[in-house]
């Protein structure tokens, strides 16, 4: 047997018991299902997301008359393209034989090798689905199935009747911050989107209020101080959990320069609107290539995050720019 097929022999199933392991446990810890997102595994790597029709209110139908009918409307289609990452681990023929003398130094280093790998590829999951949010005041991340940026003034339906929606604040109020006031504010205009016909949607059962990490201490004072924000003889906090339900997420993936935005979003919407879509889960490839002496072995994983319809959030920018038209 030579060189490679020795040092495969002995490294690679070592290699996978360990990344399974460390997989395992990191993958449990995973930001991005807090986020909002659903999985979604599809039969290939472009799939095409289009809603279910939207219909108009029931009519007045009197005895023996027949019954209305109409005509349903698709929603704008959507496509999501799957991106593949890599990471590669070198694992020298030195480091092997040390392993195999029992040195516990080695073998704590060839563990760290394979953990960072294993980090790496799940920690990019969660970066892409923070990105999705801090990002979507544009369209260079994804654009939506009707071709303006998932947070944005102009939403049109493919019903020329029902006028276009925003998930933004208006041009008046500009990106506001996030306090008592802006988050009623936009709870209550997340509680008035309208489907594709027009037609009211039902309430939000599960808000969540997203933020970097520099927003944390405000929206505690926010949602667990039930006597106001700041003055304790304000009277009863109407934003406070114990009467809007109201939780929270720290996405930690969300950089200092974006540190003021905050997104609101109802869960129950978003588990049919936003999806991280797999090709595979982050995994050590089968194959590898070995050269002067190191074995090198890659780690991957096939994904993207995307949504199929903006009405489960509503974002600011919260710095008090100009929201232009």
């Amino acid at each position: 047997m030579n060189t490679i097929q020795t040092l495969d022999a002995i490294v690679t199933p070592t290699v996978v018991a360990l990344f399974d392991e460390a997989n395992k446990q990191i993958s449990q810890t995973l930001q991005y299902m807090n986020l909002g997102y659903a999985d979604y595994e599809p039969s290939f790597n472009a799939p095409a997301f289009q809603a279910i029709s939207g219909s108009t209110e029931a009519v007045l139908t009197l005895e023996g008359e027949a019954y209305s009918t109409e005509d349903l409307l698709q929603n704008y289609k959507t496509t999501i393209t799957i991106q593949k990452y890599t990471k590669m681990m070198l694992i020298s023929e030195e480091t092997v034989h040390w392993i195999q003398k029992g040195n516990k130094e080695k073998i704590q280093e060839f563990k760290d090798v394979v953990k960072a790998c294993n980090n790496g590829l799940n920690a990019k999951v969660d970066i892409e689905a923070a990105k999705l949010y801090y990002l979507g005041f544009g369209t260079t991340f994804q654009a939506g199935g009707d071709g303006v940026a998932l947070f944005a003034y102009n939403h049109p339906s493919p019903d020329s009747s029902v006028s276009v929606q925003r998930n933004i604040f208006t041009a008046a109020e500009d990106h506001l911050p996030l306090t008592r006031d802006n988050l009623t504010l936009a709870l209550q205009r997340l509680n008035r989107f309208k489907d594709i016909r027009g037609i009211q949607l039902m309430k939000c059962l599960r808000p969540k209020v997203i933020i970097a990490r520099e927003n944390e201490e405000n929206i505690k004072q926010i949602l667990y101080s039930s006597q106001g924000p700041t003055t304790a003889n304000l009277g009863m906090n109407p934003m406070a959990t114990a009467n809007s339900k109201i939780t929270y997420e720290v996405a930690d993936w969300i950089p200092t320069t974006y540190s003021t935005y905050w997104f609101l979003i109802d869960e129950d919407r978003s588990s049919r609107m936003l999806y991280m879509v797999w090709g595979w889960r982050p995994r050590v490839n089968a194959e590898s290539n070995y050269s002067n002496g190191t074995l090198y072995k890659a780690g991957s994983v096939y994904f993207k995050p995307g949504f199929t319809d903006w009405r489960f959030a509503f974002g600011s920018k919260g710095d008090l720019t100009d929201i232009t038209l």
